[in-house]
């Protein structure tokens, strides 16, 4: 099939490349159905109505194994903890409040009025360092991901060099 380009998560054209190099990049997860393509005769469309690239729920991963996406990903092809992330979050507010609710029940039934000062304090502490693991989390995440299209340059640059390499044997045999 032609060539196209296609628009990468940073918002910068890529390409062109062809349909095979498509499923590859899909695959290693550096489009999703969501990504813009431009075809060779300027047309625009998303990459999930690209034929062959996104038609199942399993995807054929890098390595040749067959995986499914999302939780049972036995490959590891996709990461969850991204998407879990918010949902953790406010599960920890909650637990932060609820903790914070029964020191106050605990303080009022047992005499103990320090607790309704150090349980606020200690509340905000506990999700202080929650959101502080909650954002390294993400960071590391988000180095894999640059680190993936660091390594998607590096082979476009190689396939580059390549060419031009043979380019020049060509000439020099003239």
């Amino acid at each position: 099939m032609a060539d196209c380009f296609y628009i990468d998560a940073d918002g910068i054209k890529q390409g062109p490349v062809n349909t095979d190099h498509l499923k590859e990049l899909a695959v290693r997860g550096l489009i999703t159905p969501d990504t813009l393509l431009i075809m060779d005769n300027g047309y625009k469309r998303h990459a999930r109505s690209h034929p062959g690239l996104f038609g199942s729920a399993t995807q054929q991963t890098y390595s040749g194994t067959q995986t499914s996406s999302g939780f049972f990903d036995i490959g590891f092809t996709r990461f969850i903890t991204n998407t879990l992330t918010s949902f953790l979050w406010v599960l920890t507010i909650i637990l932060a409040i609820f903790g914070c609710g029964g020191a106050f029940v605990y303080a009022a039934n047992n005499d103990e009025p320090i607790l309704f000062l150090i349980a606020p304090i200690a509340a905000m502490l506990f999700l202080l360092s929650m959101r502080m693991a909650f954002e390294l989390d993400i960071v590391i995440f988000r180095i894999e991901k640059h680190l993936r299209s660091v390594e998607k340059n590096t082979e476009t640059v190689s396939r580059i060099e390549e060419h031009l390499r043979s380019i020049r044997e060509h000439y020099e045999k003239k």
